[in-house]
């Protein structure tokens, strides 16, 4: 058959399967096949069109015969690694674009699809590196410098981001592209919703969904933006609406469950996740989520299924939630020795991909400890009384603390918001980092008699807390070293990289504790040490001292957290729902092989070592 004949025929297959006739298009195939099983653009066409049908075996087999056949062209070793990221083989994918990067290393769209390939599983640094080399080769390509958007985004160059998007969204205008119109500004309201921007993501994100009528990524970004603001039931009033236009749309699922869980909601929160997974038995995310809240008890298959799963068949995100989903398990079943092996697997295969980030906090907190601040009158900073700043490490009983505190009806609680770290880096003169930080939170919260900030690593500013909120009140949660650091090495904080590694989180937990010991004594009447262990084993004493030492009206109701029904954003918010428990206390020595990188640096400190002998 003459190739312009043969084009023809495959443009007739296109047609049929665009008009829904997969059948009929795959007779075209079919004949063509027997006569011309030779020629690219057929072979081509026909994997394009078993991967639309989602036949992804036979289009996987189609594009490998395409590159046996035709080496040097780089579209099949493309298709053939988005059908493997499909399939969670990221190695399969990485190593496949490499073999092809080999041939052509001068491939915009082969570097771009790298790009897509690293920020899928979240290596976000990987990625940027790929799509800059593509831009650099394509430089008028909007589709690169969306990717590149998004990474920024992901990688907290908030400014850069917004910068791309808007120049991008002026190129548009005269376009009218309206897919390219979603996009952009999708990304353009997840940007401002980092910002804090919430005006301007919201006017956004209502534009799109009054002009393009069931757009679910809109829905999706505007329940983020209510979570942000900490509008949990607005959050899920909107995924119900998105639920009720796109039934189908899994996202709006995996969202509402886990605002379910923030909220307290926790039977809701178990039966969304039973049901993502019902729908799809590989979302080990939502294992992951239940693994913290439920037993399985009346889920026999799908605690078998998750036991049984073949971590090594997994890409690196799956493997990671789904080892530790099953180390959770293990632990409430108190099989710890097991539960320790799939805990060392999952953080040692965030480690491959994530930098530690413990010497930077490091020397961050040197430098604010060596700053030399010019004692000033403290005159416009009296309102410094309304604020409680909650320090420590991750995982030292601040949550718990939080929420007694918080029964006060005079209290705002913040949560873990970044506004002191943001006014210091904003302030040109320090003097001015009180009013900036007091204006982000008329900004974001109703006005309160009191605040309390839980950003726990705000104990590197405590000079700037102590000089320029001289008034302020200083809680530094204290816990059981080895309890403590095996709680963050169990609890995948994502956004804390320093937390996959017990050299790391040992050497941060003993710069912290030396650093406010220092702290103590130079700024001692601001600060007030709680210990986690006293709280739980002897509340009627420990609560009225926090509260006295505030000096607060004393309430009953400070012995009841558990009964305080606002929302929680931290690893904590299923167990602070619980009354006092101790099942924690002392746990580490179940784990004590697995501990022993920390415990060698712990010991260096005799404070800290007589506590773990």
């Amino acid at each position: 058959m003459k190739k312009i004949d043969l084009l023809k025929k495959i443009e007739e297959a296109k047609i049929k399967q665009k008009a829904g006739n997969s059948l009929e298009a795959n007779q075209i195939f079919q004949t063509l096949l027997k006569s011309n099983n030779e020629s690219f653009d057929l072979l081509f066409a026909y994997g394009l069109f078993c991967r639309d049908l989602k036949n992804f075996n036979l289009a996987k087999r189609v594009f490998l015969n395409l590159i046996n056949k035709f080496p040097s062209s780089i579209n099949p070793y493309i298709l053939l690694a988005e059908i493997l990221k499909i399939e969670n083989k990221f190695n399969d994918a990485e190593r496949l674009l490499l073999k092809a990067l080999k041939i052509d290393p001068n491939h915009g769209d082969l570097l771009y699809n790298f790009s897509l390939l690293y920020f899928a599983f979240r290596n976000f640094d990987y990625a940027l590196v790929y799509i800059d080399k593509a831009i650099k080769l394509s430089i008028n390509n909007d589709i690169y410098k969306l990717l590149k958007s998004e990474i920024f985004i992901n990688k907290s160059n908030i400014d850069g981001a917004i910068y791309i998007l808007e120049e991008l969204n002026n190129k548009n205008r005269t376009k009218n592209d309206n897919s390219k119109e979603i996009r952009i500004n999708i990304l353009l309201a997840k940007a401002h919703i980092k910002k804090r921007e919430f005006k301007e993501a919201e006017n956004i994100l209502l534009k799109l969904i009054n002009k393009f009528k069931g757009l679910e990524l809109a829905y999706l970004n505007l329940s983020i933006l209510y979570k942000e603001k900490n509008q949990l039931s607005k959050s899920i009033q909107i995924l119900k609406k998105g639920i009720n236009l796109s039934p189908n749309y899994m996202p709006f699922y995996t969202n509402l469950a886990c605002f379910y869980r923030n909220s307290g909601q926790l039977k809701l929160a178990i039966e969304t996740n039973l049901y993502i997974i019902s729908r799809n038995k590989f979302d080990f995310n939502s294992f992951y989520e239940l693994s913290g809240i439920y037993d399985f008890k009346n889920h026999k298959n799908e605690l078998n299924f998750l036991l049984n799963t073949k971590l090594e068949n997994l890409d690196p995100n799956s493997k990671i939630y789904a080892a530790f989903a099953i180390s959770n398990l293990l632990h409430k079943q108190r099989k710890f020795k097991e539960s320790a092996k799939y805990l060392k697997i999952a953080n040692d295969e965030v480690m491959k991909f994530k930098k530690s980030d413990s010497s930077l906090k490091i020397q961050y907190t040197e430098f604010y400890k060596s700053l030399k601040i010019k004692k000033t009158e403290n005159k416009y900073f009296k309102n410094s009384s309304n604020y409680v700043f909650i320090v420590g490490m991750p995982r030292s009983g601040s949550t718990l603390l939080e929420n007694i505190l918080s029964l006060n009806p005079k209290v705002t609680d913040m949560g873990e918001v970044n506004f002191l770290e943001e006014s210091i880096k904003e302030a040109k003169d320090l003097e001015n980092v009180h009013n900036l930080y007091e204006k982000k939170i008329i900004n974001q919260f109703e006005s309160s008699l009191i605040y309390t900030d839980k950003n726990l690593f705000n104990y590197m500013y405590c000079p700037i807390i102590s000089n320029f909120f001289p008034n302020a009140k200083i809680i530094n949660c204290i816990r059981n070293p080895l309890d403590n650091i095996l709680s963050i090495y169990r609890a995948n904080f994502l956004n804390q990289s320093f937390s996959f590694s017990l050299p790391d989180i040992a050497s941060l937990y003993l710069h912290y504790f030396e650093t406010i010991k220092e702290y103590k004594i130079k700024y001692g009447e601001n600060i007030y040490d709680y210990y986690y262990e006293d709280l739980i084993e002897n509340p009627n004493n420990v609560i009225p001292e926090i509260i006295n030492w505030l000096d607060w009206d004393w309430d009953e109701i400070y012995f009841s957290p558990h009964q305080n029904k606002r929302n929680v954003y931290t690893a904590s918010s299923a167990q602070i729902r619980k009354k006092f428990y101790s099942s924690s206390i002392g746990i580490w020595k179940e784990y004590k092989e697995l501990l022993e990188p920390a415990i060698e640096i712990i010991k260096t400190n005799k404070i800290l070592g007589d506590k773990i002998t």
